[in-house]
């Protein structure tokens, strides 16, 4: 049932004039996790929000501050967890945020804080739940990086978002997504976007003034499919790529798969004489079937006076060309983002990614195998298991782990058998994109192989063509557990991810769990010692450790019941799974 709830008209997201001091200081952030009833493009229905606050927040520091974060989860029926994604977490890495990899979940009633320098990351990012589907039900935002001293000239800076938006609550899709009907009648479909937002809203104006450069920040904070942005009347100048600086590349649209973040320069006209259209679509590309009548386009406005007319929609042409972002080269004017391309591999890993039918639901695999999350968090084992730490099996075989040397160059070869791309996220670095084909290019051919540039560009999340491959390169020199996944959040639930292990002996002598950290655990009855099955005698015994998906995915929703003393929350949605309704795709 459609809300009456009115049309929120919502503003441009912008940072004007930040200020940089180049003094570093503390930015200390409450955050209370509720639930509340929006409706940002006309259709009204519960999200996760901030403070009462949606959209939540944007976080905006300078390089080198320190960020504290407090989280209380007053949601009631659901945990969550904060993931700063792209950030490196340098000697931080408990505070990196996924659930059952470097932290438990934050049940209902509890609080959490997360604590870290952000250095050296610079640029554009952004932040986003870690437990399975909430980022679908709204719990994201942008996180900027300001530098003191950018590598070229802007006046201002804005920041905008392009993403895809369901409906329907993520538990809902969730458990139909991994229901045995869902393979039986479709082969495991992805749940279709409602539809997309620009800057969590429809018809969103931008402000600028005329004869000005902005720094533009472009995120994709979505859950499924690529965007596509263009500005008409205007030229972007790609001048940054997921936080690395990248020599200028100017370009009239982007695609931004999920995850991925551009900074651009743009620059206005003399006269503000009108106003012109920001044009947006989700890339329907990646739906198996398109339904009757779906229209992937949406719109913005960049205003130069609000008193003239705004200009008329037009939509953009079906699957535009865009950047093959390979050919960008790391900035030659920032030394410090100059990484030559490395010249030897120390440890290869090579995954072939497909997706198949395990006890009747639909399941991604990693050279046959299905992530399925363990009964403690990697991080604890790593922590807790001594020498055994470097042997892979004590992580549990469903972890699909491998275990690196401090410093070792490593090249992760992603193989894709799929019929769709992935927008594949490494936490805790950023790589070089030696190579990646396109779509039926074909697979990883063997030998050592070089990028198209001398410094090739880097990032941390790159979209991998359907019958082709990607190869990525980078140095261990971040001690921690770093998952590397899929960022479509279907296929995250699917088990369309892998663990990396950095350093178990550098971990064990720098990194610390805070005490509220632990209390989480204890809350909700996870171990904080062992092996994958909870083992702390035997760490080669994983007698008990998951090798199966669970046969009706909740998302992040619980029982409050099990979790010792009841909190105190308003009302929340759904209070429980006996009380959903059924809910079946629409029809095609």
């Amino acid at each position: 049932m459609r809300s009456i709830l009115p049309f929120l008209a919502l503003g441009s997201t912008a940072s004007a004039a930040f200020s940089c001091t180049g003094h570093p200081t503390t930015v200390s952030l409450q955050w209370s996790l509720g639930w509340k009833w929006i409706a940002p493009d006309g259709y009204g229905r519960p999200v996760v929000a901030v403070n009462g606050q949606w959209p939540p927040p944007s976080i905006d520091v300078c390089k080198g501050d320190r960020l504290v974060v407090e989280v209380e989860n007053n949601l009631g029926n659901e945990t969550s967890s904060i993931h700063f994604h792209g950030f490196y977490q340098i000697g931080a890495n408990q505070m990196d945020g996924p659930a059952m990899a470097t932290q438990c979940p934050i049940p209902p009633g509890s609080s959490f804080t997360y604590n870290f320098t952000v250095s050296p990351n610079v640029g554009t990012y952004w932040w986003h739940s870690h437990v399975p589907g909430q980022t679908a039900d709204g719990l994201r935002g942008p996180f900027i990086v300001h530098d003191p001293n950018p590598p070229f000239h802007f006046d201002d800076e804005l920041t905008v978002t392009v993403a895809d938006w369901y409906h329907t609550q993520a538990p809902y899709l969730i458990d139909y997504y991994q229901s045995g009907e869902n393979t039986v009648l479709t082969g495991g479909a992805e749940p279709i976007p409602s539809t997309g937002l620009f800057n969590d809203g429809r018809n969103v104006s931008v402000k600028v003034q005329p004869g000005k450069t902005y720094y533009v920040h472009v995120i994709n904070p979505g859950n499924f499919v690529g965007t596509y942005f263009k500005v008409q009347g205007h030229n972007l100048t790609i001048v940054e790529v997921d936080g690395v600086y990248v020599d200028p590349y100017e370009v009239d649209l982007l695609y931004t798969s999920v995850a991925q973040r551009w900074g651009v320069l743009l620059t206005t006209h003399s006269s503000a004489s009108q106003n012109f259209l920001i044009q947006c679509s989700v890339d329907t590309s990646m739906f198996d079937d398109v339904p009757d009548g779906y229209d992937p386009n949406f719109y913005g406005y960049l205003t130069y006076d609000a008193s003239k007319p705004l200009p008329k929609q037009v939509p953009l042409p079906s699957n535009p060309d865009y950047l093959d972002e390979t050919v960008l080269s790391t900035s030659s004017a920032f030394t410090a983002d100059q990484v030559a391309e490395y010249d030897h591999v120390d440890h290869q890993i090579i995954l072939n990614l497909n997706f198949t039918a395990i006890n009747n639901q639909t399941r991604a695999t990693l050279n046959g195998t299905t992530m399925v999350p363990q009964l403690v968090p990697s991080l604890y084992t790593v922590l807790s298991a001594g020498q055994n730490a470097w042997n892979p099996i004590v992580y549990g075989k469903n972890a699909i782990p491998f275990v690196i040397k401090h410093n070792d160059i490593v090249e992760v070869v992603i193989n894709n058998y799929d019929t769709g791309p992935h927008p594949w996220h490494i936490h805790g670095l950023s790589f070089q994109v030696i190579q990646r084909n396109q779509e039926g290019e074909g697979y990883y051919p063997g030998g050592f192989l070089h990028a198209s540039t001398p410094n090739p560009v880097r990032r941390d999340t790159i979209l991998i063509y359907s019958g082709g491959y990607a190869a990525m390169r980078f140095k261990a020199n971040n001690p921690g557990v770093h998952l590397m996944h899929c960022h479509i959040e279907w296929h995250i639930e699917a088990g369309l991810t892998a663990t990396l292990i950095f350093a178990p002996d550098v971990v064990q002598q720098t990194i610390k769990i805070p005490q509220d950290h632990i209390n989480s655990c204890k809350r909700q009855n996870i171990p904080t010692t062992g092996n994958a099955a909870g083992n702390s005698k035997n760490y080669l015994n994983l007698t008990g450790a998951p090798t199966q998906p669970p046969a009706h995915p909740m998302g992040a929703l619980v029982d409050p019941s099990s979790l010792g003393t009841p909190s105190t929350h308003g009302e929340y949605f759904p209070s429980n799974r006996k009380h959903w309704a059924p809910w079946v795709p629409p029809a095609l």
